[in-house]
């Protein structure tokens, strides 16, 4: 089976500074993978170059077998809130609709068919009625919300996220939650740029340690331990071990302590 994303020997320089060096990873098809690590670790770093958003140094990137540049089309990307300017003057609906615009080319504008699309991807992440409001009057959970369905419309095959549950309430973290794992049992590929160690083996199939380097990728139950995260964090983690049964094996990361 092929794989939804291969990266291979990437490495990314800042200023003659490695933030990326000599990475190596695989998602899954089908599988829901986070991407954890330290602040300055090189996660979002790895997710634009694996876009074409940042020049590597080296390194080559496979969507579905074949590069990037051939397969934009089924890749949907969330980009971190922060990074974008809600001031733009443009409605929701409009905003969801920009989604559409790789299938339809430059040349074609979005019709009935884009607007239907657009409205059902809103109402999968309960924001139907904002259909006509303003993108700057949006709560943060709403706007990635929105940025979500945009994502959605362009029915892709593997979806890259950058910190969707950043800033979001738990109402919003829950829905996201349940749309990750709806396009999970769709047969989609998720990777999603994560930072709340508490929720990773609830949450994810498989994650990717990162700081600079890789540090350890695959299913959660074999690779998100203790050790593999001491050594990711640089020992600036506390631990509870998990207890109760029916939970996944290795640990729980329980708080910072440095």
């Amino acid at each position: 089976m092929e794989h939804a994303l291969e990266i291979t020997d990437l490495t990314v320089a800042y200023s003659d500074k490695p933030v990326l060096w000599d990475v190596d990873l695989i998602v899954p098809q089908g599988k829901l993978m986070a991407i954890v690590g330290p602040n300055g670790a090189g996660k979002t770093t790895l997710i634009k170059a694996a876009l074409g958003l940042v020049r590597p140094a080296a390194g080559q990137t496979l969507v579905y077998g074949r590069p990037y540049a051939e397969q934009r089309r089924l890749v949907g990307y969330v980009p971190q809130r922060g990074s974008v300017d809600w001031d733009f003057p443009t409605s929701v609906l409009d905003l969801v609709m920009m989604g559409r615009y790789a299938s339809l080319g430059w040349l074609r504008r979005p019709g009935r068919h884009e607007r239907d699309l657009a409205l059902a991807a809103l109402d999968q992440v309960r924001m139907a009625d904002f259909a006509h409001r303003q993108i700057s009057q949006l709560s943060g959970g709403q706007q990635q919300r929105v940025f979500l369905a945009r994502a959605l419309v362009q029915d892709a095959k593997l979806y890259i996220m950058d910190e969707p549950f950043q800033g979001v309430d738990a109402v919003t973290e829950r829905a996201i939650v349940a749309i990750l794992r709806d396009l999970r049992a769709a047969g989609k590929s998720v990777l999603v740029v994560h930072h709340d160690l508490q929720t990773v083996a609830e949450y994810f199939d498989w994650v990717a340690l990162i700081n600079v380097r890789r540090i350890a990728a695959g299913p959660v139950a074999e690779v998100f331990t203790e050790a593999n995260l001491r050594t990711t964090y640089g020992g600036r983690i506390a631990f509870l071990s998990q207890e109760s049964a029916g939970r996944s094996e290795g640990v729980e990361a329980h708080r910072w302590v440095g």
